[in-house]
């Protein structure tokens, strides 16, 4: 049976994530997906990560414990390992639903020409705000690109609930290290841009853990560096777009939006207590 499915490799990146990786270690191992390679890159964590990959290491290929660049090039030296026909990578506070991966496989053997299947994601909080989202209707290029209309508005890949083939990952030149927020979003539009085929279904495969310490929180700092590789994604493109200065008014729009926010914020902070006290005493001589 082994022989007949497809490798599928699986990588989660880690920071002291101690309190919750062990449930992201299990939603994998215990998919018992027969031709599963499971890669754990930890960054050198300091709060009992280290512990909790030992007592799971016979379920682990390879695993780690060292300072890296960050998160994607943690990703990245996972992947360098891997040797899987299908890649994914499941951060340590995420968790996949069971029965996962043979669906994955089966819908990638009916599919020989797709290079990457998305489901469907649960923001989950652990309460009444949890929030299923739509299967992604993203396909070209031109529908990454467009931000504000898509990526901005709950139309889009959430991240964990994505596979893809080694080949458009290799097409695609792999994750943009450099980038903090959004370099899976950068990597389906390189994969978009280099003519790999999106599919989805609508399927639950996986769950993002929503809690104030995770970056997704920043939702400022994400959209100003989202709207950057956009905006450098179309300058770079523009000849090859049907219609470029839409794209161009969508990517704009986001930019209004956050600069609007911005004065909201600045004025707040003029009119707080603290800010007139900050000033005033940084006029006063105290000696």
């Amino acid at each position: 049976m082994t022989n007949t499915l497809p490798k599928i490799s699986i990588v989660t990146p880690s920071y002291n994530q101690g309190r919750f990786i062990e449930r992201t270690i299990t939603s994998v191992i215990e998919q018992n997906y027969p031709n599963l390679e499971y890669i754990v890159m930890d960054g050198g964590s300091t709060d009992g990560t280290v512990d909790l990959l030992r007592k799971y290491q016979r379920h682990l290929d390879f695993w780690t414990s060292a300072p890296d660049a960050g998160q994607a090039d943690a990703i990245s030296q996972g992947f360098a390992r891997a040797s899987g026909d299908i890649l994914a990578w499941l951060n340590s506070d995420d968790f996949y639903e069971s029965g996962v991966l043979q669906q994955v496989a089966e819908l990638f053997g009916q599919w020989p020409d797709v290079d990457v299947i998305s489901g469907r994601c649960r923001l989950w909080y652990g309460d009444q705000r949890d929030r299923m989202m739509g299967p992604s209707p993203l396909r070209s290029f031109e529908d990454f690109l467009k931000i504000k209309s898509n990526l901005l508005s709950g139309r889009s890949i959430i991240q964990p609930e994505a596979f893809f083939r080694r080949r458009a990952f290799d097409k695609a030149g792999g994750l943009h290290r450099e980038l903090h927020y959004c370099f899976d979003q950068c990597l389906w539009m390189d994969m978009a841009k280099s003519g790999c085929k999106f599919e989805s279904v609508d399927r639950h495969w996986a769950n993002l853990r929503m809690h104030e310490s995770q970056k997704t929180w920043d939702q400022f700092g994400g959209s100003v560096e989202l709207a950057r590789v956009a905006w450098n994604q179309l300058r770079e493109n523009w000849g090859r777009l049907a219609n470029p200065v839409e794209i161009a008014d969508d990517i704009f729009s986001v930019l209004e939006q956050l600069a609007v926010r911005e004065q909201k914020v600045s004025a707040s902070l003029r009119d707080s207590t603290s800010y007139r006290l900050g000033r005033m005493l940084t006029k006063r001589k105290f000696w």
